[in-house]
C-alpha cells in the first residue's frame, strides 16, 4: 500500500528542525519512494488478541499439566505410605 505525503511540507519541517536542505530532500525522497507494508492500529490489536488467546490457552495447558503431575505424585506417595 503506497502512502501519500506532502513532500514539500516534509522538507520544510526537516529543514526547520535543523537538517540541511539536501539531506532533508534525500530523506523525503527515500521515504516517498519506499514500498513499505504499513501496519495499522487495527492490525496490531488483532495480532495482540490472537497472541493473548494463545498465551491463555498455553497457560491453561501448563496449569493442567502441573495439577496432573502433582496428582500422580500424591497418589504414588499414598500408595507407598498406605499399603493395602
Amino acid at each position: 500500500m503506497a502512502i501519500t505525503i506532502d513532500t514539500h511540507a516534509a522538507i520544510q519541517n526537516l529543514t526547520a528542525a535543523g537538517i540541511k536542505p539536501e539531506h532533508a530532500e534525500a530523506i523525503v525522497r527515500t521515504v516517498s519512494q519506499a514500498d513499505a507494508d504499513l501496519v495499522t492500529k487495527a492490525d496490531l490489536k488483532a495480532e495482540f488478541a490472537t497472541l493473548e488467546g494463545r498465551l491463555t490457552a498455553a497457560g491453561y495447558r501448563l496449569a493442567f499439566a502441573v495439577v496432573g503431575a502433582n496428582a500422580v505424585i500424591v497418589f504414588g506417595l499414598l500408595k507407598v505410605l498406605l499399603p493395602d
